[in-house]
């Protein structure tokens, strides 16, 4: 990052400064909320967490070399601190200070789903001409974007910043700090109903977004999603991206090439590029329509931004294929919600083989849990050979999949009779939702 000087700092977290007044002058290197991270001269935030609370490692962050901490309680250590009624509040407002230092771009991301990958396609996209800063796995929360705008520096031009909520006010202070120039809004579904309510809800949260953007920036959406229409008439340039052809870049003649990837056609004011991905399923084609989106927006060549698309590699456990064992993995154990699910299993669907899905519970669903499951159960039970459930909400699954399911109440309980349910030349999906912690079972199937 670039240095700040403490006294700006100070200025930044609207906080009171004790301390020796010489300390005001020093630049800090870096910021962090883990103690552990702290290197000579940096300011070390404390972060209230449901589990911790980062006060406690004040102490350790001295020792660590920390020059100065955040506090919101009097500190008797005799060194530098800044008291502030909130820690959390103070870092944001840190962050969105040293991001107005810079003149880079930043685009922001948000959807019920494919936030992540859109994210990577699109920083994949630009980087081929621009110097990208995206954000790293999905550090898309209340510390995950501070964290994501303190890495910027003099020679970034864009930001690709994922914004992720699942209460309202959420996203809106997200975008206080980042102030997007451009936002992009994948898809509004049923992750996190259980706080927001509906889906009119959903896309009302997803929509602050746009409360703290650049009045010229431009709204890009998935035109083939019914809620997300409505953006048209949201009073800023919006650029619509999918399938259908009423959309300013769509995609035809799609060609799946199994689980090697997809083969398609984009068309936009009056031109066609065709394009490859090497990644699978629909909703991958609808991802990339939005990278080639935002390559043309920012006056990009066809050529960079089909290299950029090439370039493409899912991250972490998202549809992560895994060959082992005479078995193909479809890892995508990072999250999971009806959306999602039936995403993945439209990829499932194009493997040869006898196909298998284990699916784990999905969360923050609230009184639609068990209805949504069921469906879940039933989208299953038309793709895959075999629908192993694990975890309490999952029976529902079973009984929406009927005679090809076979239900678990724990993961070791389906770990055990794995062996038994798999073999040699099985396509085997593995998604639940991020508590259910089904690496557990991908590593049982890898050996890894």
């Amino acid at each position: 990052m670039k240095e700040l000087t403490v006294k700006q700092i100070v200025q930044a977290a609207g906080g009171k400064y004790h301390g020796p007044r010489e300390a005001l002058k020093r630049a800090v290197p870096g910021i962090v909320i883990d103690s552990r991270a702290v290197k000579p001269g940096f300011l070390y935030v404390p972060i209230k967490g449901e589990r911790f609370d980062g006060h406690g490692f004040i102490p350790a962050a001295y020792e660590n070399g920390a020059l100065c901490c955040i506090s919101e309680r009097p500190l008797h250590a005799g060194k530098p601190y800044i008291h502030v009624p909130d820690s959390l509040r103070a870092f944001q407002d840190i962050a969105a200070y040293y991001k107005s230092l810079l003149p880079v771009k930043t685009i922001g991301i948000t959807g019920s789903a494919g936030k992540t990958t859109t994210k990577e396609m699109i920083a994949a996209v630009l980087s081929q001409r621009f110097s990208v800063l995206k954000t790293e796995g999905n550090f898309n929360n209340q510390t995950g974007v501070p964290l994501t705008l303190l890495r910027l520096t003099e020679r970034h031009e864009i930001a690709v910043v994922e914004m992720g909520t699942n209460h309202f006010g959420e996203i809106r202070a997200l975008s206080k700090i980042a102030r997007p120039n451009d936002c992009f809004l994948t898809n509004i579904g049923t992750a996190h109903i259980e706080h927001l309510g509906s889906k009119e809800g959903i896309l009302k949260a997803k929509c602050e977004m746009l409360e703290y953007m650049d009045q010229n920036g431009r709204v890009f959406y998935n035109g083939d999603d019914e809620y997300l229409r409505v953006l048209k008439d949201c009073g800023r340039k919006t650029v619509s991206y999918g399938l259908s052809a009423g959309n300013d870049f769509y995609a035809k003649e799609i060609r799946p090439k199994g689980l090697l990837g997809t083969d398609f056609t984009i068309c936009h004011a009056g031109c066609e590029c065709t394009v490859h991905i090497s990644a699978p399923g629909e909703y991958m084609v609808q991802n990339a329509l939005a990278a080639f989106a935002a390559g043309v927006c920012y006056g990009m060549t066809e050529e960079e931004i089909k290299a950029g698309l090439a370039s493409f590699a899912p991250v972490g456990d998202r549809m992560r294929t895994i060959e082992a064992n005479g078995v193909t993995v479809l890892s995508d154990v990072y999250n999971a919600n009806p959306d999602s699910v039936r995403a993945a299993l439209a990829v499932l669907a194009l493997a040869r083989g006898r196909k298998v899905c284990v699916l784990g519970d999905m969360l923050e669903l609230g009184r639609q849990a068990e209805t949504l499951h069921f469906e879940t159960g039933l989208a299953a039970a038309q793709c895959a050979d075999i629908v192993l459930c694990v975890g309490a909400l999952a029976r529902h699954i079973a009984a929406g999949a009927g005679a090809k399911a076979q239900w678990f109440e724990t993961q070791q309980e389906l770990i055990t009779a794995l062996p038994g349910m798999t073999q040699s030349g099985d396509t085997v999906l593995v998604k639940g939702s991020r508590g259910m912690k089904l690496e557990e079972t991908v590593a049982a199937l890898t050996g890894r």
